[in-house]
């Protein structure tokens, strides 16, 4: 990058070279981490060592305690007055005096929740109809009702998440809603999802139900919404995160009491919420965070099913003689007492846990084998019920879904805000890093989110999406078509404090040195006196190691089921997350694991520092659920820091305003490509090891 020339007088010079402290690395400095960070880190770790979680799962869970602890301090765009009074009437409708409330709850008692592949498609057209009105109906003059209902979810980020109050809100939530759209919410079940070979080849990311899972959603009923920050809906199905499993169903349900089973749960296993966190991290996008995640549809029918996890629970309890309507959790949030006011409702806390507002809803049992309720996207596979893959569709043909009528397809479910049908015919390649606000945190991953094959499955063809419903595993034999994972791009939105702007992020390179997994293995042997030696793995790590023995002893845990590609390329993901600012940006580089030391670029965005210096935390993980060591560049070395930064507008600038500038800050000098990077041009390097310790530095 080429610097300008700066003429000093003389005199000023020596006043220089005498009084100027010890250089830095001015634009990119690390600081000392903050205290709830820290506490949470050591907290969490301070009976466990490596061998024991894998470090991915703390870390998430630490940052989403601190952003969670910190959300407003941060800046947020303003709820519209109308946007709480819009909920309040709701309110109102459902359980206002005692002689409507009977007649409301005779009129719920009727509608019964059943899940998405099962329902008619008659109702499931009915149920699309319905929210998509919602979308184009204003409670003001630039909010819809269904956005103003979704930021109803932003006002309860600390009072109904990471808690006892998170069940009974959630609920009341969900009635509203349903009062809302005048029908019942269809469930999720994730678990028909979870046990397909590919979860993101279901049918439910097809034009038939919730469209597009990769990136911008531009098929299906949902196509071209845009939230009222004037993102378009994005998803990122797969990238981390899991589905949920019948273990974990069955892990809460040998729990007898809510303590047991809520937040906060030394033991991720029994808590629902967790288990609840995992799907929203799965699908990524808006419904990764507390703050954006109402602003998908699927956030209503995730909840349903959590809703009916819920169900199951409270129907043991009265099966062992405990009434779960007083059974509320004593808990040290404030805002969560049980006879605190339910935020923005004229209920307490402890009144989502009654069984009068469990009745106003009804469950359709999940489908089960050999018919799996008759449903011809759902299959009987090993006595389980699973879904079918879709066909992805392109073209016009993808923009719309069966059943609409006259409602113009999917081009007509744009956002009601101003210049909403322009905004709908931007192409993906126009939109770029996520919102952030508060991640869900999941403690879990499910191997397949690398994009890989089943754990110990042979090297094939990936599974291709099919239409088909009379055979039970569709496939396609061709070898140029590739559905894993790895091949799929990461799109994120330019959200930063409640504006979408390119122009308000800036770039910072990023190097990862990645070292191969000592459990590794490639069948690449060694020839040695013409014999073929199998049991010596070419790429062995321990080759390159004075570790051997202890590699075998100490080896840092990773995600149950972890396994390799089989081609070598791994994904490392790098993250951003805003200390004073409201934003996040994820990105991954591509490393080898075929060898036994690789190295990879990537491009992580933080807040544009010309605005004001700006502070966040950037992590990285590979897919394994390892974390990886930070290591900062501070007058010409490398050492290890905590990962928590400022960045500021002065120089050196060791970042770039654009994607294009922070790439060729490093590569290029004029207009010709440099055989190697300007390593003073990148303030950070991760370290992705067999570490023997927790990767954490507090200082």
């Amino acid at each position: 990058m080429t610097r300008p020339l700066i003429f000093v007088p003389a005199l000023l010079l020596v006043f220089l070279v005498i009084n100027i402290p010890e250089p830095i690395n001015g634009l990119v400095e690390p600081i000392v981490m903050p205290d709830i960070l820290k506490d949470c880190y050591q907290y969490r770790t301070q009976v466990l060592n490596v061998t024991d979680m894998p470090a991915h799962e703390i870390s998430a869970f630490c940052i989403t305690n601190f952003l969670y602890k910190t959300y407003h301090l941060r800046p947020q765009r303003p709820i519209a007055n109308e946007t709480i009074q819009y909920a309040q009437e709701l309110f109102r409708q459902v359980f206002g005096e005692a002689q409507k409330r009977r007649r409301v709850k005779r009129q719920f008692i009727q509608r019964v929740r059943q899940e998405v592949r099962v329902m008619s498609r008659q109702l499931w057209n009915t149920f699309v109809t319905r929210v998509n009105m919602l979308k184009n109906q204003f409670v003001g003059r630039n909010i819809s009702r269904y956005d103003a209902f979704a930021d109803i979810h932003r006002l309860v980020i600390d009072s109904a998440h990471g808690g006892p109050n998170f069940l009974g809100w959630h609920a009341v939530y969900l009635i509203l809603f349903e009062q809302a759209i005048g029908i019942p919410v269809p469930y999720w079940d994730s678990r028909l999802d979870f046990y397909m070979e590919q979860p993101t080849d279901s049918i439910l990311w097809t034009p038939e139900f919730f469209g597009e899972g990769f990136g911008a959603v531009t098929n299906g009923p949902f196509a071209n919404w845009y939230t009222p920050d004037n993102v378009p809906l994005t998803r990122n199905i797969g990238n981390a995160g899991t589905l949920i499993s019948d273990a974990n169903v069955q892990s809460v349900l040998t729990r007898t009491r809510h303590r047991e089973i809520v937040e906060p749960n030394p033991n991720p296993q029994f808590s629902l919420e967790i288990h609840h966190n995992g799907p929203h991290v799965w699908v990524d996008g808006q419904l990764s965070a507390a703050a954006t995640a109402a602003q998908d549809p699927v956030f209503f029918l995730h909840h349903s099913f959590v809703n009916y996890f819920w169900v199951l629970f409270r129907r043991r309890q009265r099966s062992i003689g405990i009434d779960p309507a007083t059974d509320y959790p004593p808990t040290n949030n404030p805002l969560q007492q049980p006879f605190n006011r339910m935020i923005p409702f004229q209920l307490r806390n402890i009144d989502g846990y009654s069984n009068q507002i469990e009745a106003l809803s009804t469950y359709q049992p999940p489908p089960t084998c050999p018919s799996c309720g008759g449903s011809s996207y759902l299959e009987c596979f090993n006595n389980r019920c699973r879904s079918r893959v879709g066909l992805v569709q392109s073209g016009p043909a993808a923009a719309g879904f069966a059943g609409m009528g006259g409602m113009g397809g999917a081009a007509a479910f744009t956002s009601p805000t101003a210049g909403g049908q322009a905004r709908a015919m931007q192409t993906v390649a126009q939109t770029g890093p996520l919102p952030i606000g508060n991640r869900f945190n999941t403690p879990f991953r499910d191997p397949r989110t690398r994009g890989d094959t089943i754990p110990n499955a042979p090297v094939r063809d990936r599974v291709r999406r099919s239409t088909s419903t009379n055979t039970t595993s569709a496939r396609a034999s061709s070898s140029n078509f590739d559905t894993s994972q790895i091949n799929k791009p990461y799109q994120n939105t330019f959200l930063l404090n409640g504006v979408s702007d390119v122009n308000r992020w800036s770039f910072i390179p990023v190097r990862i040195i990645f070292e191969r997994t000592p459990k590794s293995k490639f069948q690449s042997f060694i020839i040695k006196d013409g014999h073929l030696i199998e049991a010596s793995d070419m790429f062995e790590a321990q080759k390159y190691q004075g570790l051997k023995v202890e590699i075998k002893k100490k080896l840092p845990a990773t995600y149950s089921k972890c396994h390799v590609s089989g081609s070598g390329a791994s994904k490392v993901y790098v993250q951003t997350d805003g200390i004073d600012y409201s934003g996040r940006y994820k990105d991954y580089a591509v490393v080898d694991e075929r060898l036994p030391i690789s190295s990879s670029m990537t491009y992580i965005g933080v807040k544009n520092p010309t605005d004001g210096a700006a502070q966040f935390y950037m992590t990285a993980y590979d897919s394994c659920g390892r974390v990886c060591r930070p290591q900062c560049l501070t007058n010409g070395n490398y050492r290890p820091c905590s990962g928590t930064f400022r960045i500021t507008s002065t120089y050196p600038r060791m970042y770039g305003l654009s994607y294009e500038d922070a790439v060729k800050g490093i590569w290029k000098k004029g207009n010709n490509l440099m055989p190697e990077s300007n390593a003073g041009e990148v303030p950070i390097t991760f370290f992705c090891d067999a570490y023997m310790k927790w990767p954490w530095v507090f200082e």
